[in-house]
């Protein structure tokens, strides 16, 4: 696949399937500068639905762990204004 953006999220790796709706959306709040999803990595134990979970602040910004089924994707957040972004988390996911 190509690397180039389409709605703010980056397309150089797949994402899990359900996942794409929820990235733009991140996308979209004016504290993310950029959504960077990283490779899908086969887990051990499953999951039902989309679980969510908001891991350590990099030096750019958050990093988010993505599962579904079987699979976990680390999604890297680029903020734009790194106070802003830990609040819209924290409220949104629950962090």
């Amino acid at each position: 696949m190509a690397k180039h953006r389409h709605r703010g999220v980056k397309r150089e790796h797949h994402v899990l399937p359900g996942t794409v709706a929820l990235l733009e959306e991140l996308a979209a709040h004016p504290a993310v500068a950029a959504v960077i999803p990283g490779r899908i990595r086969v887990t051990r134990g499953a999951v039902s639905g989309l679980e969510v979970r908001v891991q350590v602040p990099t030096a750019t910004g958050h990093k988010l762990a993505l599962r579904s089924g079987h699979a976990v994707q680390e999604v890297f957040l680029v903020a734009k204004n790194a106070e802003a972004l830990a609040e819209y988390l924290a409220a949104r996911f629950g962090a």
